[in-house]
């Protein structure tokens, strides 16, 4: 397992073979360097060379492995789905501290679930997750199955298929712009660009988010979605003109302005 092991940090780097060879090979970090001896079998080389190529290739680790951790959930992940990002748990953050220990919260643009499976295992919410893809969605009940979350389903395209009111909405929507050229470049280049791209301007699904909530909160519920890291003057923008109360922001690990939160009119 040593050398095998050796080959794919010189050729990726030691926290990317780490990170392929206990995930691909169910060894864990002490076994790699204390069982360097063992024998690997013919499959499980390849698979590691193959894995390694892939990420040479930059095919993000998420989707060569298969899973993300997301506030200590391991998510199954797939090319159909955004990779959960590190950014993301500060939009989770924000939702608990909004919520009381009951209510019912809508997730829009699930996903792999992670937003709505983090929510449902925190708190005793009932959580609505929707998505617009059945693909996206098999993802999602795989996760709920595999950490016994009691989520609902819905496919939708937004609020389509959506019923009833709801105390909390939560959303990270696509908000990149069309041309926005960082779509070229690291993960972004292999994860699915309706998951990514809001339009010409990127605001294109967050307006919509933010006008048609509206009509969707229980009175006085939050309305609370991630953005681009240069949308937060816009954004407050669609808020206010659509006439929520309370609103504020908060920044992510880097002091960037990444989720802001409203609160509906009525009590």
């Amino acid at each position: 397992m040593g050398h095998c092991f050796d080959r794919a940090k010189a050729q990726v780097g030691t926290d990317d073979a780490m990170l392929l060879a206990t995930q691909l090979l169910g060894v864990s970090f002490t076994e790699l360097y204390t069982e360097r001896g063992r024998r690997l079998s013919l499959a499980d080389v390849e698979k590691l060379k193959s894995a390694v190529q892939r990420r040479l290739c930059g095919e993000p680790i998420a989707y060569i492995t298969g899973y993300r951790m997301f506030r200590s959930l391991d998510l199954r992940v797939s090319a159909d789905v955004l990779i959960p990002r590190f950014e993301t748990e500060l939009l989770v953050d924000v939702v608990i501290e909004l919520t009381s220990n009951r209510g019912r919260v809508l997730d829009l643009g699930t996903g792999s679930g992670a937003i709505a499976i983090a929510l449902s295992k925190t708190k005793e919410l009932q959580v609505v997750a929707v998505d617009n893809d059945e693909r996206t969605l098999q993802v999602c009940a795989e996760n709920c199955r595999e950490h016994e979350a009691k989520v609902e389903l819905v496919c939708s395209n937004w609020f389509e298929n959506v019923r009833g009111r709801f105390d909390t909405i939560v959303s990270n929507p696509p908000y990149i712009a069309a041309d926005d050229p960082h779509l070229e470049e690291g993960d972004l280049r292999f994860e699915p660009p309706a998951a990514l791209v809001g339009g010409r301007s990127g605001l294109e699904h967050l307006e919509e988010i933010i006008t048609s909530s509206m009509n969707f909160l229980n009175p006085g519920g939050w309305l609370v979605v991630e953005h681009g890291y240069d949308q937060q003057a816009s954004v407050k923008k669609l808020f206010a003109d659509r006439g929520y109360l309370d609103i504020q922001h908060r920044c992510d690990y880097t002091d960037t302005p990444r989720v802001m939160w409203g609160r509906s009119r009525g009590r």
